[in-house]
């Protein structure tokens, strides 16, 4: 080709040199325009993050963790639409839970050795444990299934082994949907705010949560606990400023769904040890929600399920609430073996919106006064 070239005449060339110099200047002008834009963009992406901070809700299966990000959606995003409300009952996140917790206590009545108290419920019993689905083709219960709901409830028998669901694992939620039976079997049905705060519907992937305070943005990401859902948690690490890890306080008796045989605080634990551990959160503030202390404090005043026949370490009286609390909370501390970043804690009840509203602004506030304190120092 250069020897072709050679032969050409002197002009053409020249006309040719001068043709490929152009196309190189607007080739590097074309770079220097996408490499601009790049910078510009990188630039416009680090100030809007400037503002902005992440949060990382970690815990075990049925910690809370979900019922504490619809609180934030009540607290500070104007809650819940009439759209949205209804879709509970569409999908239908309340009636399957009220349908799969009757199942559990026909089912723990038969553990238990607890009979019905009307024989003619069999028939009920039997609908109920058989059934499926509990909504027709027109979005509303299906008849039979309500009429089952109504007399199983009237049963004494089923009255009196859901008073002990704790012996086998009812869900935290049951004897809330229970006494609100008549309005949530209601015809034109429509759930609350409290029945969505109270209704469980396991988390798959990651959901993310944003709201704003002053001029900073907070994005909170849920993720599942279930041993299944843990690997996904590693998407989440990057430039997370705080984790808040949640543990349900009424799980010192209780097994994973998963694996019957490991203990759910253990479980846990274990959590929190390999969290704190993880160096990825070596520069990152750590906050402990000790869950569900209402469910704790019925269970260690009235089951008989102590605190001391399930963790041997317990030295306390046997309906001392505060004493268990605490015991707990210093096996979770004792986790943390970094002088530098202390674990706060706070005691909450995710289903309290008042409560919640306190704490996360008692966060709220020590993350302001942390940046603030980061600002003086540059």
């Amino acid at each position: 080709m250069l020897c072709c070239v050679n032969i050409l005449p002197t002009p053409l060339k020249m006309c040719m040199g001068m043709c490929l110099h152009q196309d190189i200047r607007e080739e590097a002008k074309k770079a220097k325009l996408q490499s601009s834009k790049i910078e510009q963009d990188l630039f416009e992406q680090a100030r809007s993050e400037i503002n902005v901070f992440k949060i990382l809700i970690l815990g075990a299966a049925e910690s809370g963790k979900s019922t504490l990000i619809k609180q934030i959606k009540i607290i500070h995003s104007h809650g819940f639409s009439k759209q949205e409300l209804v879709s509970f009952k569409v999908h239908p996140a309340v009636l399957d839970n009220l349908l799969t917790s009757m199942k559990f206590v026909l089912r723990g009545m038969g553990m238990l050795r607890i009979n019905l108290a009307n024989k003619k419920n069999k028939i009920h019993a039997r609908s109920i444990l058989s059934c499926s689905q509990c909504m027709g083709d027109d979005q509303e219960l299906l008849p039979f299934v309500a009429h089952a709901f109504c007399a199983l409830w009237a049963d004494l028998g089923v009255r009196a082994a859901a008073s002990r669901g704790y012996e086998f694992e009812l869900n935290d939620s049951a004897l809330y949907f229970f006494e609100n039976m008549s309005r949530i079997i209601a015809p034109n049905y429509v759930p609350t705010e409290r029945d969505v705060l109270r209704v469980r519907v396991r988390t798959c992937g990651i959901i993310e949560t944003q709201f704003q305070v002053n001029d900073v943005i907070f994005r909170l990401y849920d993720v599942g606990g279930q041993r299944s859902e843990r690997r996904k948690w590693l998407r989440c690490f990057d430039c997370i400023q705080a984790v808040l890890f949640v543990v349900a306080l009424s799980s010192y008796d209780m097994s994973l769904p998963e694996k019957p045989t490991v203990n759910r605080l253990q479980e846990s634990l274990e959590l929190f040890t390999s969290l704190c551990s993880n160096t990825v959160f070596n520069s990152t503030s750590v906050i402990l929600f000790l869950n569900k202390t209402d469910l704790f404090q019925e269970k260690i005043l009235h089951s008989g399920r102590h605190l001391r026949l399930f963790i041997s370490s317990f030295k306390g009286a046997d309906a001392d609430v505060d004493a268990a609390a605490h015991h707990i909370n210093a096996m979770f501390s004792a986790c943390n073996s970094r002088a530098d970043q202390p674990v706060f804690h706070h005691y909450t009840t995710a289903t309290d919106t008042a409560n919640i509203r306190v704490v996360f602004q008692m966060i709220i506030d020590q993350i302001f006064r942390q940046n603030l304190a980061a600002a003086e120092l540059l």
